[in-house]
């Protein structure tokens, strides 16, 4: 189960009428998701440092809802630009606090949550995804290297089960540098000495060649398992992959997102 807080990508709608909450209010043009589709997210405000250790309680509830839930572990969205990701990167983080300046105080908010995840898991049932570089919710880092260098070796120490990482050649559900090589998995490497999954752009060959250099030790895929049921089957054979509708991804009826049939139905129409 897949851990997240919005932080400032949310609307009024989806917050019971309250401002949503950011570590600092920084102009955002962005968008969020509601039942109207995508809409201009609502203005937001900074969270008082009173206010944190509720957050991170909230964390320790959802993981421990999950686990009376019957789910095998919990992954800490700390990725695209929400709310962790945006205590981690100096563009969003402006605070002057023990949250805010030099990234071990940015990276406080993470830590405080991974540990309350561990608290109901153990750490061998955490994993925590990251988005080095991404842009995806107007997200940004003046030393994204360093920067993510730095949460990867802060993750290797409570020895989790995975780091999940995301390709800056991914924003969102786009894919912005075609036949761009994967790069932070390969600086993240060093830092980070458990199973790291990559994600991110990734085709077959991609992916065996990721996992062949050792940068990586799995590889995620998305787009494609909307289109292709059997994905996993196709890509052990080799076979060809249905493309995706991307017009479906973010709501409508079963058109274009579960009505994709498996391989040797689509390879005999």
């Amino acid at each position: 189960m897949q851990l997240i807080h919005g932080g400032r990508q949310s609307h009024v709608e989806m917050t019971g009428g309250v401002a949503p909450l950011a570590p600092s209010v920084v102009p955002f043009e962005g968008v969020a998701l509601t039942k109207d589709g995508f809409v201009p997210a609502s203005p937001h405000r900074a969270l008082a440092i009173e206010e944190i250790p509720g957050i991170i309680e909230e964390f320790r509830v959802a993981a421990q809802r999950a686990l009376e839930a019957g789910f095998d572990g919990v992954e800490l969205h700390g990725a695209n630009g929400y709310l962790v990701d945006q205590f981690i990167q100096d563009g969003t983080n402006h605070r002057t606090d023990a949250y805010g300046g030099p990234i071990e105080n940015r990276v406080r908010f993470l830590r405080e949550a991974v540990e309350a995840l561990i608290s109901v898991w153990g750490a061998d049932r955490v994993g925590v995804r990251v988005s080095p570089s991404g842009q995806w919710g107007d997200i940004s880092d003046s030393n994204p290297e360093a920067t993510f260098s730095y949460v990867a070796q802060v993750l290797d120490g409570y020895k989790i089960a995975y780091l999940h990482v995301i390709e800056p050649r991914i924003k969102g559900d786009d894919t912005l540098l075609e036949d761009h090589p994967p790069v932070a998995t390969k600086y993240l490497r060093p830092h980070f000495k458990g199973p790291i999954i990559a994600a991110g752009g990734f085709d077959r060959a991609g992916a065996m060649a990721i996992v062949e250099s050792g940068d990586a030790d799995l590889v995620a895929f998305g787009r494609h398992f909307s289109s292709n049921p059997d994905l996993p089957y196709r890509l052990k054979h080799n076979l060809p992959l249905t493309p995706y509708v991307r017009s479906a991804f973010w709501g409508g009826d079963e058109t274009g997102y579960t009505d994709f049939p498996v391989a040797d139905v689509a390879l005999t129409a």
